[in-house]
């Protein structure tokens, strides 16, 4: 059994949400490749060649959807909208990913908001997420969408990801 599936209304609305982002333009000073939705592509193609991380994934794609609703506090706006869809873990990295960037170049100042990402259990893929939102502006890098290719990846990592005991893997033969 798949755990995404178009079918599925969780799986559509990301989708959805991913969809319109195609045409919210973004600054090309910091975005030359374009709108959104070709950045998101290019962050979330990256995503699935460097890990079978679920959240992690899925934060590649959706982590800028707030922009469709506005540019700034746009990681908030996401995670208004993607709340009843995607994990806490996914929360946290779309949450986060802007404000990783303080903490890096020295602009945070507060200690307690530094322990609290420093001290993080998913700060390692906050770090990853952030290179690959800074790796996905490439002007010249152009993905062809294919919702099928993003599921059947996704529905892969899924059952790599997730240990799954043998008497659960093949019901059938233990039936008989």
């Amino acid at each position: 059994m798949d755990f995404f599936n178009i079918r599925d209304v969780r799986t559509q609305m990301l989708f959805w949400f991913l969809e319109r982002c195609q045409g919210v333009k973004q600054s090309p000073d910091y975005h030359p490749e374009g709108d959104v939705f070709n950045h998101s592509i290019q962050v979330g193609s990256m995503a699935f060649k460097e890990t079978n991380d679920i959240d992690l994934i899925i934060s590649s794609y959706l982590h800028d959807v707030g922009k469709i609703i506005l540019s700034q506090k746009h990681s908030k706006i996401g995670c208004i909208l993607l709340t009843p869809y995607v994990s806490v873990k996914t929360i946290f990295l779309i949450e986060n990913h802007m404000r990783i960037w303080s903490y890096i170049n020295g602009e945070m100042k507060k200690q307690s908001k530094c322990q609290s990402l420093v001290g993080h259990p998913w700060l390692s893929e906050l770090i990853q997420l952030a290179r690959w939102d800074k790796m996905g502006r490439n002007p010249n890098r152009k993905i062809i969408y294919n919702r099928d290719r993003i599921i059947d990846g996704l529905n892969k990592c899924t059952s790599e990801h997730f240990y799954l005991p043998d008497y659960l893997k093949n019901t059938e033969e233990n039936e008989s």
